[in-house]
């Protein structure tokens, strides 16, 4: 395995223990309240995150994947154990992903946005993106009663 996608593997996993020890029995209020009129639900921050994770990884092995980024940040949990199912189910979709990645797809550039973009980048900037959310989420929690 690449050092990268060794580390990145590292990120993803930490974050779903993270993930776990933070939000596990929060209430359905919590995970579906919006902090703000115009502000994202944990819930559908994290549809987003993972959801962003899947396209970013898949662009960076040249696939393309469809999006609908309203329809994640609309997202909506029942419970915190459904929420937590769905990391599970996302992570374990990143991870085999990030396996996929050799040193070739790393190293190799491609149109991404207008910009030649290599490999590399993908994989880094899915890890900050889920990581950037992650902070969001703990914001909310600890700022509605964690």
């Amino acid at each position: 395995m690449e050092p990268l996608i060794e580390a990145a593997t590292r990120t993803i996993e930490d974050l779903r223990r993270d993930m776990r020890d933070g939000l596990a029995g929060q209430a359905p209020d919590l995970l579906n309240r919006r902090p703000y009129p115009a502000g994202n639900t944990i819930a559908g921050l994290v549809a987003h995150m993972y959801d962003a994770g899947n396209f970013l990884l898949h662009a960076g092995l040249g696939e393309a994947v469809a999006r609908d980024r309203e329809a994640q940040f609309a997202a909506t949990m029942h419970d915190a154990d459904a929420l937590l199912a769905q990391v599970d189910r996302a992570t374990g979709n990143l991870l085999a992903l990030a396996a996929r990645y050799t040193a070739a797809d790393l190293a190799r550039h491609q149109e991404f946005r207008g910009n030649a973009t290599v490999g590399a980048w993908f994989v880094l900037h899915a890890c900050s993106h889920l990581l950037e959310h992650w902070g969001q989420i703990q914001t909310i929690r600890d700022s509605h009663g964690a």
